[in-house]
């Protein structure tokens, strides 16, 4: 299969137009810096954060629906254009109060609509034999703007303030909805309307979803709550971290993003979900620069390869015209992953402290990778 059949047009446009929308969605980590100079309390910026959490996962109870109706570009386009008044909204507040609240929860409805139908519309235009490597590929996207989303929205931050912040990401944003209307989309057959799919036709999908949940769980884990304790500990950086993260993940999808196409998806999800889990237990033991590094590597290799196969897996395994609807419960799944994440890991920490919490987490990682392999 030649390289033209992956790296078309379309796929390079849905990718940069995935890249510019999480570099809007990762600058708003710095949100709370925002809400703090508001007079927010901890607890109301929690909250306020939140609530992208709540309406993403939401969102997965309709978007399938909508994908599987052949709506892939209408989906995409409303939802750039949805994060872009988002972002100019942002810029228009000046007091605490329920507009934010709002305005969060829409955040949060346009990323999960623009997520699943992002990922829906990549695997409609690449081919069959090299999915999971695409998806690598369109992925690193993401990956960058996680590392450059905060990054740039600080120097933004330190140069102009929140309005210059606000506008910058109204710029990305609308460079979003340019590139997302600029892609072809393939002829797609709308599913017909019918009775639902009963319970027998879903058994088969229902495992990926288990990948899904241990990814968000842990990136969650590891990105949230690995910087506190470094700063804890009084380690003198974290940066590494992030670099060690970032480029090992970047890497591992440019180098060895087709290994799930040659051996199979399961042969590498199991490993990824084993060195997920002894990257969380590691972190159990943290005292130093070098091990926050080693951490970084381990996760990020972890990631780079269990997000590509298990999406590719997902599409695989979707029951037949039901592909926009199993990738919205595959996104659910890794947002209800993140969520416990966040929450639940939280709690872990102020009840037992970070190092048994970590051990504690890595116990139930290892589970579901032990249930992951009885169940393939």
């Amino acid at each position: 299969m030649s390289q033209a059949r992956v790296y078309t047009k379309p796929f390079v446009l849905t990718t940069l137009a995935f890249f510019c929308f999480f570099m809007n969605v990762n600058a708003y980590n710095l949100l709370p810096l925002y809400l703090q100079a508001l007079g927010a309390r901890t607890g109301e910026i929690g909250t306020i954060m939140a609530m992208f959490s709540v309406a993403a996962i939401l969102a997965q109870a309709f978007t399938g629906r909508l994908l599987d109706r052949g709506w892939r570009k209408p989906c995409l386009l409303a939802a750039a254009c949805l994060l872009t008044v988002v972002s100019a909204a942002f810029g228009a507040t000046g007091h605490l109060g329920w507009p934010l609240y709002g305005l969060r929860f829409l955040q949060g409805l346009g990323f999960a609509v623009y997520m699943t139908s992002s990922i829906t519309l990549i695997a409609d235009l690449v081919p069959a034999a090299r999915r999971a490597e695409a998806v690598g590929i369109y992925g690193t996207g993401g990956l960058v703007a996680v590392a450059l989303g905060p990054a740039v929205g600080e120097v933004i931050l330190g140069a102009g303030g929140f309005p210059a912040f606000f506008a910058a990401t109204v710029g990305v944003a609308a460079a979003t909805v340019t590139l997302a209307a600029l892609v072809p989309v393939p002829p797609i057959t709308p599913v017909p309307p019918g009775p639902r799919l009963g319970w027998e036709g879903w058994v088969p999908f229902l495992p990926v979803l288990l990948p899904a949940f241990q990814y968000g769980l842990a990136n969650v884990i590891v990105f949230v709550f690995l910087p506190p304790f470094a700063r804890a500990l009084e380690l003198p950086r974290v940066g590494p971290f992030y670099i060690a993260y970032t480029g090992a993940a970047i890497l591992i999808r440019f180098a060895g993003g087709g290994l799930a196409d040659r051996i199979g998806r399961e042969e590498v999800i199991f490993p990824a979900l084993g060195a997920m889990t002894a990257g969380i237990l590691l972190c159990s033991g943290l005292h130093a620069t070098w091990l926050l590094v080693a951490i970084g590597l381990l996760n990020g290799t972890a990631q780079g390869f269990v997000m590509p196969a298990a999406s590719a897996l997902a599409v695989e395994r979707a029951p037949s015209g039901r592909r926009g609807h199993a990738l919205a419960l595959y996104t659910g799944a890794n947002l209800v992953g993140a969520a416990l994440g966040a929450s639940g890991f939280g709690w872990l920490v102020q009840a037992l402290g970070y190092r048994p919490a970590f051990v504690l987490a890595s116990s139930v990682l290892g589970l579901g990778s032990w249930a992951y392999w009885r169940q393939r």
